[in-house]
């Protein structure tokens, strides 16, 4: 199923109060990570999900799509400010993982609710 236009704004959204580097490759391969994991018919991230981005992008191997990822988490999290992150991810002391960043953003983009620290 393609990502519809609320889905991906909402995405985007949450990835630009992290400050992700929108001109990176990771970036796209995020967003749609996110919504695919999101509606749910893409559980596991290494046998499924990963290799439909990655043909989804024309890539032969999904390693380059978990790579782009992981840089593009690292470079956020060393670059964006530690008190939005803290909102997202509060136990987090480093860099969440690909599957933690990834199942935490689809849990709010399924649910619309703003992060855990934010709530009433």
């Amino acid at each position: 199923m393609l990502p519809t236009k609320e889905e991906t704004v909402a995405t985007c959204a949450m990835l630009h109060k992290l400050d992700f580097p929108i001109h990176q490759l990771g970036y796209s391969h995020l967003t749609l990570a996110i919504i695919r994991y999101a509606q749910g018919d893409l559980p596991s991230l290494t046998k499924e999900l990963y290799p439909y981005i990655a043909k989804h992008f024309g890539y032969r191997n999904w390693c380059a799509i978990e790579r782009s990822i992981r840089y593009t988490i690292a470079d956020a999290w060393a670059n964006g400010d530690p008190q939005t992150w803290v909102l997202y991810f509060p136990r987090c002391k480093k860099a969440p993982s690909n599957k933690l960043l990834i199942a935490t953003l689809a849990e709010q983009l399924q649910q619309n609710t703003p992060p855990v620290s934010e709530r009433g």
